[in-house]
């Protein structure tokens, strides 16, 4: 396989807030891997860097460095290649998890075929995702409810667990439930004050309301939550699993953090096996990214795909989601992603390494 990379950079509708970070841009390396006449796209965003080392010169450094392997892998057979390529890529999972997406891309185009057949796995079309509200004035995060009406799930992003107030205002204005997300920044004593209130404010789910490191605090906030607690930042790979499953109800899972479409499936499965829930989410991705995970919604309990409907700028067409959040998968074999290099998303010409 030959290796392309292009630099990206996308922008949302409203500058992204959570209670961890703002983030006014996204930056990305797109990923292509050719055999065949055929390309497969993946992508490794510029997320959280110093957590999972994901700078894009960093990304395209590394790409370069195992370059030579994938001159000889098999175009046909990604996941040998993400075995070959995980010990090498360990330490930056988002490069890991660009070729891995891009190789199962390739593979099922190869194949003739869409990607959740490739794979064995359920169409996805017509599952629905929920819709994130960022974190702002109470005024903003309604204004954002009110230009998208009709959604069956809005994930809220809290700065504090006790900013009851904030799903107050929204409560006004739908009926739909709230999935609410503290992004691993709330104190337990905050949350412990007002469980008793989130029922009633159509509280459905909790999302990683707390540090990592805060495992007495999770567990103690499992055993007297009304509502079930997901991990996300708790939980990136498929070996973390088992060990969340004894102290939240749910997993987040996303291909990125994982390192690939490939452990993500894995990790999907385990839940089932388990019987652990499972959401399938994304980070702030492109639709070459978003199209792929979007192939493995059939697999997952609940789904956050919305990345592509908070898009101002895109890389080019693949996954939708329609006025009420259902996915509606791209035309064509593979994700169904294909760049647009008039986008101004494009920020180079390509990178051919060989």
């Amino acid at each position: 396989m030959r290796l392309r990379t292009h630099l990206v950079r996308m922008t949302d509708q409203d500058v992204w807030r959570c209670a961890r970070e703002e983030i006014p841009e996204h930056r990305a390396v797109l990923v292509e891997l050719s055999a065949e006449g055929e390309s497969g796209w993946g992508e490794a965003s510029a997320f959280m860097t110093a957590t999972y080392n994901s700078e894009t010169d960093t990304v395209l450094d590394r790409l370069r460095a195992v370059a030579p392997q994938l001159a000889e892998a098999d175009p046909t057979r990604p996941e040998d290649t993400w075995r070959r390529l995980g010990p090498l890529l360990a330490d930056c999972p988002f490069a890991l998890a660009a070729l891995d997406v891009a190789g199962h891309d390739l593979a099922a185009r190869l194949a003739g075929v869409p990607l959740f057949a490739h794979l064995g796995l359920p169409d996805p079309g017509g599952r629905p995702s929920s819709y994130s509200i960022g974190l702002d004035t109470v005024d903003v995060m309604v204004d954002k409810l009110n230009r998208t009406p009709g959604w069956g799930l809005y994930k809220v992003k809290l700065a504090k667990a006790d900013d009851l107030d904030v799903l107050r205002a929204l409560r006004a204005h739908t009926e739909a439930p709230f999935w609410v997300d503290g992004n691993a920044c709330w104190q337990p004593r905050d949350l412990f004050e007002v469980l008793d209130q989130l029922p009633e404010l159509g509280v459905i789910a909790l999302e990683q309301p707390f540090a990592v490191t805060e495992v007495d605090g999770q567990r103690a906030a499992r055993e007297r939550c009304p509502v079930p607690i997901f991990a996300d930042e708790s939980v990136t790979t498929p070996d973390q699993v088992r060990p969340a499953a004894r102290v939240f109800d749910g997993i987040n899972v996303k291909v990125l953090k994982a390192g690939g479409l490939t452990p993500a499936l894995a990790m999907l499965r385990e839940c089932r096996e388990l019987g652990v829930a499972s959401m399938l989410g994304c980070l702030p991705e492109s639709s070459a990214g978003a199209s792929a995970a979007a192939h493995l919604a059939g697999l997952a309990d609940h789904v956050d795909l919305d990345t592509v409907a908070l898009l101002a700028i895109d890389t080019g067409p693949g996954v939708r989601l329609d006025e009420t959040g259902h996915i509606r998968l791209a035309a064509g074999t593979g994700t169904g992603f294909r760049p647009d290099w008039s986008s101004p998303a494009h920020l180079t010409t390509e990178r051919s390494v060989r």
